[in-house]
């Protein structure tokens, strides 16, 4: 086992497409992060949920950003002129329809089977959400050097843990982690697949161009992934400054 660096930044994304909420610690089980993609925008024309990366019109959405509180699981939204609404706000309706042009609802994704909160219509999920999404400065950097890019900030990968690996390490170190376990922390967490990237890479976001060669760096250069999708076989909490070993 020997150790390749340690956890820099931790997100949770208590709504789906929307911009996330930095933690210093997250509780995770097999089942996923706890308030993790629990809500997602949705049409109520069509009934589908927002999907930025295929339709334009969804792009005002990251930026938004939610955060759900430790004692209030209902999440809450901001928008970009600093207001915040809980997610069950009589007025969030007309601030969305303002804010992206068309009605735009709450839904939550699963049933009362998944524990949804059965006050918001229910949504289908266009994936099936991993509980853990790892990526790592390694291969920001290598992807940037390779591409001819500036600096990328991890945020376009909607990680839910970034991972500061040591200077030894470089290119796409995740890639040799699937269908293997590393630990974080004190945690064994099993690395399922390499994480398959869409349009949201690309995208404008809060302080980020639009910027197309980011994907088409990662097509030519990476198979079209970076990082890893993963999952732990109990509940465990980490943190930032956890350290990160490999080959165990």
């Amino acid at each position: 086992m020997r150790r390749i660096g340690h956890v820099k930044e931790i997100w949770r994304y208590p709504v789906s497409s929307v911009g996330g909420q930095r933690l210093d610690a997250l509780s995770v089980s097999p089942a996923g992060i706890e308030g993790d993609r629990r809500f997602a925008l949705f049409d109520p024309l069509t009934g589908l949920s927002a999907a930025p990366e295929r339709d334009p019109r969804w792009r005002p959405a990251l930026f938004l950003q939610a955060m759900r509180g430790e004692t209030a699981h209902l999440p809450q939204l901001r928008f970009p002129d600093g207001s915040l609404h809980w997610l069950d706000d009589a007025h969030l309706d007309q601030r969305l329809l303002d804010h992206f042009g068309f009605a735009a609802h709450i839904g939550a994704y699963g049933g009362l089977a998944d524990g949804a909160d059965m006050r918001f219509p229910v949504v289908s999920n266009r994936y099936t959400p991993a509980p853990l999404h790892l990526v790592t400065t390694a291969s920001l950097t290598r992807l940037s050097v390779i591409a001819g890019l500036p600096p990328l900030d991890a945020q376009r990968f909607r990680p839910s843990v970034l991972i500061e690996t040591e200077e030894t390490e470089s290119g796409f170190v995740e890639n040799a982690w699937v269908g293997s376990s590393i630990r974080i922390g004190a945690a064994k967490v099993r690395v399922t697949e390499a994480s398959r990237r869409c349009g949201m890479t690309m995208i404008a976001q809060p302080g980020m161009n639009e910027q197309p060669e980011i994907l088409r760096g990662i097509m030519r250069h990476n198979a079209r992934n970076l990082g890893v999708y993963a999952g732990v076989e109990e509940a465990v909490t980490l943190a930032v400054g956890d350290p990160v070993y490999a080959g165990i």
